[in-house]
């Protein structure tokens, strides 16, 4: 239960954050000739409408563009140790035994 509020505290200073960065509200603290203080908040809603919309464009051609990455390289395997155990083309063609071979194969 604490981790859930945990995250959520964290996601609303998050918010409160990129808000505050982006411009989305002010804040501004006023004082009355009688020593009185009030603090009001100025939310700027078509900013926070626009920004949305922009980011969910952007990550609409981020994961366009990550598809057509992967249907370019269907086959690519990545990372650096994919072919550690594959044998290479070359050995495939030989007929080798999984690109293991004794020491006295030389």
């Amino acid at each position: 239960m604490r981790n859930i509020l945990a995250l959520i505290g964290a996601a609303v200073v998050a918010f409160l954050a990129v808000g505050w960065y982006l411009g989305w509200y002010q804040v501004s603290r006023t004082s009355s000739p009688g020593g009185k203080q009030a603090i009001s908040v100025d939310l700027n809603s078509d900013k926070i409408s626009n920004d949305v919309k922009k980011a969910g464009e952007q990550g609409a051609e981020i994961v366009d563009q990550l598809r057509d990455k992967s249907k370019s390289q269907p086959n690519q395997e990545t990372g650096p140790a994919t072919n550690f155990f594959t044998p290479t083309p070359a050995e495939k063609d030989k007929g080798s035994s999984g690109g293991w071979r004794p020491f006295s194969d030389k």
